[in-house]
């Protein structure tokens, strides 16, 4: 996508893993305040999202019992026939904490980077541009691709 850096597909840095592609982080924000779900969705309230700072080495610290909301460099964009995922790399999983997203339905797209909760469980600092989750696409048949409120965001 257009401002999006490229996926990097060869040596030691291969984003492409075994079952998933792996994704860097660009940008962190605090989960602030109450969500309130309702059956009517102009009564629906989002908490805010604040921006961290970076710390001088370029990492966001991140701090156990708060939520996050994280934001990849890199665009999701799901074929017709697949839907898909963000889950933690196995590392931050085992020692850290976890990252999950909303489950993404086939013709969904995002611009501007993908994204994902993280909830740690230890104090953890992570560089921007760190491959720190992992986009996982699954086989999906569907009777129409996405088209809601969230499409291009």
């Amino acid at each position: 996508a257009d401002g999006q850096p490229d996926l990097v597909l060869e040596g030691p840095n291969n984003q492409l893993q075994q079952n998933g592609i792996d994704l860097r982080l660009a940008k962190a924000y605090k989960v602030v305040g109450t969500m309130r779900l309702m059956v009517n969705k102009a009564d629906v309230e989002k908490p805010d999202l604040v921006e961290l700072q970076l710390d001088s080495d370029g990492c966001y610290i991140f701090h156990p019992g708060q939520q996050y909301s994280l934001e990849f460099m890199e665009d999701a964009t799901v074929p017709s026939d697949m839907a898909a995922r963000i889950i933690h790399r196995s590392t931050l999983n085992r020692f850290s904490g976890t990252v999950m997203s909303a489950h993404y339905d086939s013709g969904f797209y995002s611009q501007g980077g993908c994204g994902a909760t993280f909830r740690p469980q230890t104090t953890t600092f992570i560089e921007v541009g760190a491959r720190s989750a992992q986009i996982l696409f699954q086989s999906a048949e569907s009777a129409s691709d996405y088209d809601g409120q969230y499409q291009g965001t």
